[in-house]
C-alpha cells in the first residue's frame, strides 16, 4: 500500500487557535466507558501528576487532578483547592467539559466518593502506578499518597491499566489531529527563530531562548524537558546544556560549530517535536556523511509508514542505515508523540566510535521500548540521529498518519541547516 506524503498546510496564524469540542469530549468518554467494559472494570481512577497529565484526557484541563470515572457518571475531578479561575471573566472565555469537582484532601474525597457510590469493594483501574513517559516508568503517584489509598480502601481490587489507557489515547481523532498540526506549526516557527538567532559570537542561550519565545508568543506552551541543546565543534553528549543546572557562561558560537536542539512545542496539551541542527559555515565531510545517514533513515521511515505496520518494524527500518554506516545514536530514531511514548532503540553500538575510546565505560544501549500496531491518527517524532568521531547530526520533526496519508508537519528541521560564518 502506497500512501501520499502530505506537507503541513497549517501556518502560525494569530487568528487560528483550534479547540476541542463537546463532541470530542463525548467521543473520549464513550471510548473510556468501552475500555472499562472490555477490561472488566467498575471504575477508573486517573492520577494526573507527571508530564503526560493523563487527567486532561477526561477533563480537557491542565489541573493535574485525581479523576474518578465510572460507566454512568461524568468524570469527577478531585482538587486540592477551589478552581476559582473558572469563575471570573477570564475563565468564562473557555468552554468547560464538566462542572463536577471537589476540593480538599484528594485521598479523603476519593475514599468518600467510592464509598458513596458503593465502589469501596469494586474492581477499579488505576492510571499513575506506571507510565510510558520518559523517567516516569515507576509511575507518578507519590509513595505516601498510594499508601494512604491502600489503607483507606482495603477492599478495592486495584488494576494497573496505565499502559493500555495511555495507548488508547494515542489514536487521535480529526479534532486532535488539528491540535497537533497547530503544535507542529508552532515548532516550525520555533525552528525559524532558532536559525535566525545563530551566528558567530552569539551565546548558545540566545537561539535556545528564541525558540521557546516563539512557541509561547504563538499561543503554545512547553513542558519538561522543555528544550534540549548542545553546541560546539566536538560533541557527542545530548541533553540539557550544563549551564541549565550548573551556572556559568553559555558557550559563544564560533565558525565551524554546530548547535542543535530538541524542541518540545505544545499546543492545548498536544506535543510536537522538532530536531533542529544548525552549522555555522560549510559543513565538513563527516557532518555531511552523518546527515546522509539521517536522511536515508528519515525517508525510509516515511516510505514504510502505513496502517497495520508494527512500531517495531518501523524502528527496524529506520535503524538499518545507522547500523550499516558504522555510526551510533544518542536518541531514538523514531518515537510516538502527543501522548504515550514508544521509543526505538538508543545508543546502538557506540563501540564503532573512536571518539569514545577514552571513556572509562561505553554508554550502554537501550532497547526498543514497546510495540503496537500502527493505525491512522498516530503522531511520531521522526528524528534520526547519527554520531561518529565527536560529531553529531540529528534532523526531523513531527509526522502524522491520517486518512490523507503520511503528513510531514515540519520542513525546516528535516535536514542540516547551514548559516553564514
Amino acid at each position: 500500500m502506497t500512501l501520499t506524503i502530505v506537507p503541513n498546510s497549517v501556518a502560525v496564524d494569530s487568528d487560528y487557535f483550534p479547540t476541542l469540542s463537546l463532541a470530542e469530549r463525548d467521543r473520549r468518554w464513550a471510548n473510556v466507558r468501552a475500555f472499562l467494559a472490555e477490561n472488566g472494570l467498575d471504575a477508573l481512577v486517573v492520577f494526573g501528576q507527571g508530564r503526560n497529565a493523563n487527567d486532561s484526557y477526561l477533563t480537557n484541563e491542565d489541573e493535574h487532578a485525581t479523576v474518578v470515572f465510572t460507566p454512568t457518571d461524568e468524570p469527577l475531578s478531585l482538587l486540592g483547592d477551589v478552581p476559582i479561575n473558572r469563575y471570573d471573566d477570564a475563565g468564562a472565555r473557555y468552554e468547560r467539559w464538566t462542572d463536577s469537582w471537589l476540593h480538599g484532601n484528594p485521598i479523603a474525597n476519593l475514599t468518600a466518593v467510592l464509598k458513596e457510590r458503593s465502589l469501596d469493594a469494586a474492581t477499579i483501574g488505576v492510571v499513575g502506578l506506571t507510565s510510558r513517559a520518559v523517567g516516569e516508568w515507576s509511575g507518578v503517584i507519590p509513595f505516601r499518597t498510594w499508601t494512604a489509598v491502600l489503607a483507606a480502601l482495603p477492599s478495592v481490587t486495584w488494576v494497573d491499566v496505565a499502559d493500555a489507557f495511555e495507548t488508547l489515547t494515542q489514536f487521535k481523532s480529526a479534532e486532535e489531529q488539528e491540535m497537533i498540526r497547530k503544535a507542529a506549526a508552532l515548532g516550525e516557527a520555533a525552528c525559524a527563530a532558532y536559525v535566525d538567532a545563530v551566528r558567530v559570537g552569539v551565546r548558545e542561550s540566545v537561539p535556545t531562548a528564541a525558540a521557546v519565545n516563539a512557541i509561547i508568543a504563538g499561543g503554545g506552551w512547553i513542558r519538561a524537558p522543555f528544550i534540549l541543546e548542545r553546541a560546539g565543534s566536538h560533541r557527542f553528549g545530548w541533553g540539557h546544556p550544563e549551564w541549565f543546572g550548573m551556572g556559568g557562561a553559555p558557550y559563544a558560537l564560533q565558525k565551524g560549530d554546530s548547535i542543535a536542539s530538541e524542541i518540545f512545542a505544545f499546543y492545548g496539551g498536544f506535543e510536537s517535536q522538532q530536531q533542529i541542527d544548525v552549522v555555522i559555515g560549510e559543513p565538513d565531510r563527516l557532518l555531511r556523511e552523518l546527515e546522509d545517514v539521517c536522511l536515508e533513515s528519515y525517508h525510509a521511515g516515511l516510505a514504510a509508514l502505513r496502517p497495520g505496520l508494527r512500531f517495531a518494524e518501523l524502528a527496524a527500518i529506520m535503524d538499518e542505515p545507522l547500523r550499516r554506516s558504522k555510526t551510533w545514536n544518542t536518541g531514538p530514531m523514531v518515537q510516538t508523540v502527543a501522548g504515550v511514548l514508544y521509543n526505538s532503540a538508543t545508543r546502538i553500538d557506540p563501540s564503532v566510535d573512536p571518539a569514545l575510546s577514552h571513556l572509562p565505560k561505553l554508554p550502554s544501549g537501550v532497547a526498543l521500548d514497546g510495540d503496537f500496531e500502527i493505525r491512522e491518527g498516530v503522531a511520531f517524532a521522526v528524528e534520526p540521529n547519527a554520531l561518529r568521531d565527536g560529531k553529531r547530526v540529528c534532523i526531523g520533526g513531527t509526522v502524522m498518519l491520517t486518512s490523507r496519508g503520511v503528513e510531514e508537519l515540519n520542513t525546516i528541521p528535516n535536514r542540516l541547516v547551514v548559516v553564514d560564518a
